[in-house]
């Protein structure tokens, strides 16, 4: 746990640095870090960009009434969409909840007016926009 606590922290860190840090040789670390990949508990690595700085200053999360039915190819069709963070099947009322990120609001509303809720089986979207994004991280170990 320390060593994907590590990575998830700087995922640059060498081998070197966190055998120091463990207590571990660099091949030990090396097998840890292979069985967790193995394991898919680390599934890649990959640099945290800032949203606000990258031009997606605005997040908003969409509560999408789907046709049950409909949910599975509505939230493939999602997970490729440029700003679509996370796509999440729901209990409760909805189906569907996208966490979508972009330039302004009319960006997310156009995207839901003129792509989503164009979509074969959706009935309807419910915006929730954020004001202000305290913690933003995908895990904290």
């Amino acid at each position: 746990m320390k060593i994907l606590k590590m990575l998830v922290e700087d995922g640059r860190k060498t081998l070197r640095e966190i055998a120091d840090e463990v207590g571990l040789s660099t091949s030990g670390v090396r097998r840890r870090i292979k069985v967790l990949e193995d394991e898919e508990i680390l599934e890649g690595f990959t640099a945290k960009v800032n949203p606000e700085k990258a031009g997606y200053g605005i997040a908003a999360f969409l509560n999408i009434d789907v046709k049950s039915s409909e949910a599975g190819r509505v939230a493939g069709t999602l997970t490729r969409c440029k700003g679509v963070c996370e796509v999440h099947k729901t209990t409760g009322n909805h189906g569907l909840i996208a966490k979508v990120r972009a330039e302004d609001r009319a960006d997310i509303s156009e995207f839901v007016e003129d792509r989503l809720s164009t979509y074969q089986g959706v009935k309807d979207v419910n915006i929730t926009m954020t004001i202000e994004t305290y913690k933003e991280d995908l895990i904290d170990i």
